[in-house]
C-alpha cells in the first residue's frame, strides 16, 4: 500500500507526534509513504492520500479538489466552533478573526467532506463534535485513540525530581487549559503544610505572585516531564476542552494520580482511573486537590488504576487500527 501524506512544517507539537508515530509504525507494517507539502502537487502514484493534521479551524487545502485518489482525513477537533469565544481566544479582536476564519473553513468543508472516503478522530467525543460541526455522517467517522511512548513515560522509581511534595500541571498555554482557575483553586487550599504547585506552562505570560507556586517557563524534554510526573503528589489537568488529553495518559503511565475534567474527552480517556471535577468550578478543583493531599489510600488506588489504564494505549495498536481503516477504504 502506498500512502501520500501531507507533511506540514508548521503544526502543533502534539499533531507532529501523532503523524510521525503513525507513519513509523505503519512503515514497520509494510506501508510505503510518499510525503508532499501544500506547495507540491499531490503524488499520482498512490493508493490513498492521508491528511493527518486538520485541527481547530484549519481549512482543507485546495490541492485536494482535483485528485482522484481516495482521501482519509484525521480531524483532531473543532473547539473553535463549539466553545465560548473567551475560552478559546485571548482577545476580542482575535475572536472576530477566528469567527471569520470559521466561515471560510465551513465553506471549504462543503466540498471536502464529499471528497473524503473516511474521517479519523482521536476519541468518541471528537467524533461527535466533528460530525456535528462539519455535518459528516457518523458512520463515515472512525475514532482511534493515540498511543504513548512507554519507553519514556513509565513508572521508574529510581529517579525522581522531588518526593510527592507538589502538585503538577503541564500544558502548552491556551485559555481552555484553565490555568487561571487552577491557580485560584490552589490559593483556596488551607495553608497547613501546603504542598507546592509546579506549573510547567512555557507560554503563560501572566506573572504569578501566589506563594507556593513555581512557574517553569522553559520547555521540558519528554524525559524531564516523566521525572516530574513520577515525583508529583497529583497531576492537575481540569481542561475545559480536550479531544484526547495526552498529558493525562502520560501522568498515569508514570504512576501519578490524576485530577481531570468530568467532560469532553478527559473523562473518556481516564475512564475510572482519575478524580473528576467540574472544570469551571474552583471549589471542585480545590476539593479534589485537598482529597489527594490528605488521602494516601486514594492516591494509591488512582496510581494503580492509572498504570493499568495507560497500558491500553500504544502507537502500534493505534497504527494497526489506522491500517484497518485504510484497507476498508481501498476495498
Amino acid at each position: 500500500m502506498k500512502i501520500a501524506v501531507l507533511t506540514r512544517t508548521q503544526i502543533p507539537f502534539s499533531l507532529k507526534i501523532y503523524r510521525d508515530n503513525i507513519k513509523k509504525e505503519l512503515s514497520d507494517l509494510g506501508v510505503d509513504f510518499i510525503s508532499f507539502t501544500e506547495s507540491d502537487p499531490v503524488p499520482a502514484n498512490c493508493d490513498i492520500v492521508w491528511e493527518p493534521g486538520l485541527a481547530g479551524n484549519h481549512t482543507p487545502p485546495d490541492i485536494y479538489k482535483n485528485i482522484r485518489a481516495k482521501i482519509v482525513a484525521t480531524v483532531h477537533g473543532a473547539a473553535l466552533f463549539t466553545m465560548k469565544w473567551n475560552e478559546v481566544n485571548t482577545s476580542f479582536l482575535q475572536a472576530i478573526r477566528c469567527k471569520l476564519k470559521n466561515r471560510t473553513t465551513l465553506s471549504a468543508w462543503k466540498w471536502f467532506r464529499e471528497k473524503t472516503s473516511a474521517v479519523i478522530t482521536v476519541s468518541e467525543f471528537a467524533a461527535r463534535e466533528v460530525s456535528h460541526v462539519f455535518t459528516i455522517p457518523r458512520e463515515k467517522i472512525y475514532p482511534i485513540y493515540h498511543g504513548i511512548d512507554h519507553t519514556t513515560f513509565n513508572q521508574d522509581n529510581t529517579v525522581t525530581t522531588e518526593s510527592e511534595n507538589y502538585f503538577l500541571h503541564v500544558s502548552q498555554y491556551h485559555p481552555k487549559k484553565n490555568v487561571d482557575r487552577i491557580i485560584r483553586a490552589y490559593e483556596n487550599l488551607s495553608n497547613n503544610a501546603k504542598p507546592e504547585l509546579v506549573m510547567i506552562v512555557p507560554d503563560y505570560k501572566t506573572k504569578i505572585h501566589s506563594k507556593g507556586i513555581r512557574h517553569i517557563h522553559e520547555k521540558c524534554a519528554p524525559s524531564e516531564l516523566a521525572k516530574w510526573y513520577r515525583g508529583a503528589l497529583g497531576f492537575v489537568f481540569p481542561s475545559l476542552h480536550e479531544t484526547f488529553g495526552m498529558p493525562v495518559l502520560e501522568a498515569m503511565a508514570c504512576g501519578c494520580p490524576v485530577i481531570t475534567s468530568d467532560s469532553t474527552a478527559c473523562a473518556e480517556i481516564a475512564n475510572d482511573a482519575a478524580l473528576f471535577v467540574n472544570p469551571r468550578s474552583e471549589h471542585d478543583i480545590a476539593h479534589a486537590m485537598q482529597r489527594l493531599r490528605e488521602d494516601v489510600s486514594l492516591r494509591d488506588t488512582l496510581r494503580k488504576k492509572g498504570l493499568t489504564r495507560a497500558q491500553n494505549f500504544s502507537w502500534q495498536k493505534s497504527a494497526k487500527e489506522h491500517l484497518i481503516v485504510f484497507e476498508k477504504v481501498l476495498k
